[in-house]
């Protein structure tokens, strides 16, 4: 496949529901409360609605570069938390390929993804370097 700087990446969305926020904290082993009791989150001026785990959003993002790159190999990513995605958040990833570099078998592709709420732009920034074929 020939891939260009530039290229903007097939967006990927999520709709989180608040049985998804139960099941991470039980596999992440976070029993912090903002994740599971909506009167926590009100009480702390948080919002009005369980906050979605950070891990979470980053899984959203690998998946994002999973749809968009299915033989892909993770060599490097950083992530910004800028807010938070709450139970009933519809979140979409976009990005774009913002480097590439050609070896003798293979690519390496950096991105730049952004995650969104239908609240909230820029949710979670991340920068990602990926490993590809090059067929």
């Amino acid at each position: 496949m020939n891939y260009k700087i530039g290229q903007k990446l097939d967006k990927w969305t999520f709709l989180v529901k608040q049985e998804y926020l139960v099941t991470w904290s039980q596999v992440l082993n976070d029993p912090n409360p903002i994740h599971l009791d909506n009167k926590k989150v009100e009480e702390l001026g948080l919002g009005n609605k369980c906050i979605n785990q950070g891990p979470a959003n980053i899984a959203y993002i690998l998946n994002c570069i999973s749809s968009n790159f299915p033989e892909y190999q993770l060599i490097k990513i950083n992530n910004k938390l800028n807010g938070n995605v709450f139970s009933d958040d519809r979140v979409s990833v976009e990005g774009q390929i913002s480097d590439i570099e050609k070896k003798n078998d293979y690519l390496i592709v950096s991105l730049f993804l952004d995650l969104h709420t239908q609240n909230q732009n820029n949710v979670l920034s991340s920068n990602a370097v990926i490993r590809l074929p090059n067929r």
